[in-house]
């Protein structure tokens, strides 16, 4: 996530608009300054001349914002300083929990930089971010090269306080893991809400974003199970953690490890490594899981599979939104089907991607193929690359879903039988018991999601 000078210079209304937030540079003047990795948005409180500061936010990426100051020009300096202040030390922005106030800008339409215009059509002048004074003269070639040097030197000087920072947090949680297991862990789940909450607290400060997220869900994942079963998943989920953890100091640059741990790449970075994997075909929406987080977003994920290459591994889309906004992206309903390309962030295994140029089916393919995988097959691959995987997803064969006397649910096939989740008790009975093609789950390694299934008659079912 960032912005550069040369999109701070083009946003700007005048040179006077620049050379005013230019005089705002000044961490006594900002407070509070907070990024959100997952929402492409920064935000601060700048103190004015009155006693309550500017309330200040802006997308990064779109370059939409908002101020609470009376300006009428668009966007205001103290927008343009936050941009500003961003592009040159993005480090000063703490990753933490979005306040109300920016959560209800998000959940409106952001506002879109308006245009500089003259009113008798008369040119307007030209604008500067390196002018001190509206008469000064735009930088030679050699001066605007010193100056993109100097910002890459921030930048590489930024990224090394924030790994520091990132490792003092991970070795405070392994501390704190250790801890963990000494007092006990009948002790830690009768406590897991209050102290998952104090750890991931530290990790945000520590700018360990995503895996703060991570120990901030435990509870989540832990609590519903039936108390015999809490302990061995407090040791699996743990265990992962502490993986990842020793992962980060053998590798902090490692692309999967540092998405984990710290923040994701925006979709102009995924775009443009040339390690991303571009894969154009048939594509078809076999699952959809929406899930809230406790930072009060929500988590929308959509799976894809190739049609036209079943080796293809699925594709993973997901959107973070905040639940007043609802969900803004094109609609693509389990089975449909989209002809375009796929990219896939760059990792060992591909999995999370993004959607390029992309078209609705109208006549939709039949899906004769199926890549039909193995359980643990897919289990002990992902656990040998990634062995803290949160979760997996297995196209199986044909087979069928049964119902036990114990109302649990199965997936059954020659090849092999699987348990399915107890979230999956509203199955259609339509389903259970009929031949099926395929049936596509996504899992952790304890438990089997079911989404979707895909029979003879009816296509593709969501479950």
């Amino acid at each position: 996530m960032e912005i550069s000078l040369e999109t701070i210079q083009q946003l700007a209304p005048d040179q006077a608009s620049i050379t005013a937030a230019k005089k705002l540079l000044k961490p006594a003047k900002w407070p509070v300054l907070g990024q959100s990795n997952e929402n492409n948005t920064i935000w601060g409180e700048c103190q004015g001349s009155g006693s309550k500061p500017y309330y200040t936010v802006a997308d990064v990426v779109e370059h939409g914002y908002k101020c609470t100051c009376p300006s009428r020009k668009f966007p205001c300096k103290h927008v343009l300083a936050l941009f500003w202040q961003f592009s040159d030390s993005s480090d000063l922005f703490s990753e933490t929990e979005l306040p109300q106030w920016v959560i209800e800008w998000l959940g409106r339409t952001k506002r879109t930089p308006a245009s500089p215009k003259s009113s008798d059509n008369t040119i307007l002048p030209q604008k500067d971010v390196y002018a001190v004074e509206p008469q000064a003269k735009t930088l030679s070639s050699e001066e605007v090269a010193k100056k993109e040097a100097a910002q890459a030197k921030r930048a590489a000087s930024n990224k090394a306080k924030t790994d520091a920072s990132i490792s003092d947090g991970l070795l405070e949680f392994q501390q704190w893991l250790d801890d963990q297991l000494l007092n006990g862990i009948s002790t830690f789940i009768k406590e897991i809400n209050e102290r998952c909450r104090r750890i991931a607290a530290r990790l945000v400060d520590a700018k360990a974003t995503n895996f703060a997220a991570q120990v901030d869900e435990l509870p989540a994942k832990i609590l519903p199970l039936p108390a015999a079963s809490q302990p061995d998943k407090v040791f699996q989920e743990l265990g992962k953690l502490a993986l990842l953890s020793e992962a980060w100091f053998t590798d902090c640059d490692d692309k999967d490890i540092r998405r984990i741990i710290a923040t994701s790449e925006t979709r102009e970075q995924v775009l443009a490594d040339p390690a991303s994997l571009k894969i154009t075909g048939i594509w078809q929406t076999v699952g959809e899981r929406i899930q809230s987080r406790k930072s009060g977003l929500i988590a929308h994920e959509k799976w894809l599979v190739n049609l036209d290459d079943p080796q293809t591994p699925p594709a993973l889309l997901l959107d973070f939104y905040p639940a007043a906004s609802g969900y803004n992206r094109p609609v693509h309903s389990v089975g449909c089907q989209l002809e375009g390309e796929v990219i896939f962030y760059p990792a060992k295994i591909p999995m999370r991607a993004l959607l390029g140029q992309f078209q609705t089916v109208k006549n939709q393919r039949v899906a004769t193929q199926s890549n039909s995988q193995s359980y643990i097959e897919t289990y002990q691959a992902h656990l040998n690359i990634s062995p803290w995987i949160a979760q997996f997803p297995v196209n199986l064969g044909k087979g069928k879903v049964l119902q036990d006397n114990q109302h649990r649910y199965w997936w059954s096939s020659l090849q092999q039988e699987l348990i399915i989740a107890l979230k999956n008790k509203d199955i259609n009975p339509v389903i259970l018991g009929s031949e099926l093609e395929q049936a596509f789950i996504i899992s952790d390694g304890t438990e089997a999601d079911l989404l979707s299934v895909t029979t003879k008659d009816w296509g593709v079912i969501a479950c």
